[in-house]
């Protein structure tokens, strides 16, 4: 008969364990790779229905300023401009106040730009995250040229 110590010390026994270990290690990560390809693959679904109405090339008749959606940022003109912020308004003269950091990626279409490259009047669309202050911090910034039934409500204070 075995005894349990002996069992334990067993190579058979120390391999099952190693075993286990490794598929309970092995089954985390997939999970954890399922759930991040999931959101990965949710944002990618809401961006690409909505790519073309913010970003797209306008075909056939004007793009309506009230049908760009800001969600966890803002689109519109720039109507004021600091060295960290931007207030941009956007539609029915909604002005949200933008964060900028080190970190905030700025695009003049597919040109990377300095925070400071962005003027008042520039038509730009924000991606970033609501603060406690109603603030966005932006993670992402595309300076665009204005739809066509935008550029004539532009103003610029």
């Amino acid at each position: 008969m075995i005894n349990i110590k002996e069992g334990i010390q067993s190579k058979t026994f120390k391999g099952v364990i190693i075993g286990i270990v490794i598929v309970l290690v092995l089954a985390v990560v997939f999970q954890a790779g399922m759930f991040l390809g999931l959101k990965k693959a949710e944002f990618s679904g809401r961006l690409g229905e909505n790519y073309n109405r913010i970003f797209g090339e306008q075909r056939g008749p004007a793009m309506p300023f009230d049908n760009i959606s800001g969600g966890h940022g803002a689109v519109g003109p720039v109507i004021r401009v600091s060295t960290s912020t931007l207030i941009v308004a956007e539609q029915n003269n909604i002005e949200k106040i933008v964060l900028m950091s080190d970190q905030t990626l700025v695009r003049k279409f597919r040109d990377d730009i300095k925070p400071s490259g962005i003027n008042v009047g520039d038509f730009v669309s924000v991606l970033g995250e609501a603060n406690n202050q109603g603030e966005i911090d932006a993670r992402f910034i595309r300076v665009m040229p204005a739809p066509m039934a935008a550029s004539s409500t532009i103003k610029t204070n």
